[in-house]
């Protein structure tokens, strides 16, 4: 077993060449995370991205240790530009450079981006254990979208198949720690604004939030291992609470005295629904408001035992509800 595998802060091994990864969703909360952990290991490192300022037309091949934003338009521009003889040498190989695919962003991306790498031998993907949790949402929208997802997962599985590459394939439970998700980071919003919280009764669904630097790391970890791993597991975080406790925990975080109030589930749906159209509200749904009280806890006890995977408890910080500093200049330089 490679239970030496999970290493915080681990680089890579004494004389290991590293690979080149091609990483999407690289400003998304586990990309942030996720990209000084390749560098630490000395992976070059190509980032596509749409929000980073630096995602822009390169030039050359990708370097050890090195991070090379680009816009995901210009790849596909520059292929043409090569088979025309128009591009600089070398720049229409970014691409055949790449051995690992390191998804960070929606699966799509890498349904799309899989097929454009050559040389690809591995892919770590992380989708959401919500392909579970909300096929039967009350909500149409919520239902289609995780129909499109449960497509890209079977279209990226079967590409794997076909080319005999090694699909790590992640569904993350709530994923927290730098105010960009839509769950707890959610709940701290509502909490500063309004200093108390309603809940659907009791809110005794059990819940498993997995802080988004534990989830980079260990994706880098499958990423960069020496040997491939084929795994299709959720992933869990080090504590499991009911909705209640974890609310309780966010309150503690923000220093704040917990004031939750129980609000029988058929009314706070249909307050939800009345309030939804709000900017810091949106997106709240009868499923949401329903889900409060249904566990959402999966066994990844295989992932642990394959990966050594040991992530921290629930027990967060202010901090784990902004984007942090050593993150946030990914985003921006």
């Amino acid at each position: 077993m490679l239970r030496k595998l999970w290493n915080d802060g681990e680089k890579g091994r004494q004389g290991e060449v590293p690979v080149a990864v091609l990483l999407t969703g690289a400003t998304g909360q586990v990309g942030l995370f996720a990209i000084p952990c390749l560098v630490a290991r000395n992976h070059p490192v190509l980032a596509l991205s749409r929000r980073s300022a630096r995602a822009a037309r390169m030039q050359g091949g990708l370097l050890p240790g090195a991070v090379r934003w680009i816009h995901p338009d210009v790849l596909p521009a520059m292929s043409t530009e090569v088979a025309s003889g128009g591009a600089t040498a070398g720049s229409g190989q970014l691409l055949d450079d790449v051995e690992v695919l390191l998804s960070c962003g929606p699966v799509e991306l890498a349904t799309q981006w899989a097929p454009r790498c050559p040389r690809l031998r591995r892919v770590v993907c992380i989708s959401t254990s919500s392909v579970h949790t909300k096929r039967a949402s009350p909500d149409a929208g919520e239902r289609k979208l995780i129909g499109r997802i449960c497509q890209a997962e079977d279209r990226l599985k079967s590409h794997c198949r076909e080319r005999d590459i090694a699909l790590s394939l992640l569904r993350p439970t709530l994923i927290y720690g730098c105010g960009m998700d839509q769950n707890v980071s959610r709940l701290a919003r509502l909490i500063r604004r309004f200093h108390f919280l309603p809940v659907a009764g009791k809110a005794a669904g059990l819940r498993q939030p997995v802080h988004a630097k534990d989830l980079a790391q260990l994706a880098v970890s499958l990423a960069a291992s020496e040997a491939a791993i084929s795994v299709e597991s959720a992933v869990g975080g080090g504590s499991v609470l009911s909705y209640r406790d974890m609310a309780q925990r966010v309150f503690t975080a923000l220093g704040m005295k917990p004031r939750i109030l129980e609000v029988s589930p058929g009314l706070l749906v249909l307050l939800a629904r009345c309030v939804s159209w709000l900017p810091y509200v949106r997106g709240l749904n009868a499923g949401f408001v329903l889900r409060q009280n249904w566990d959402q806890v999966f066994d990844d006890s295989r992932l642990r035992e394959l990966t050594g995977f040991r992530p921290r408890p629930f027990a967060p910080t202010a901090s784990d509800f902004e984007v942090p500093a050593e993150a946030r200049r990914w985003q921006i330089d």
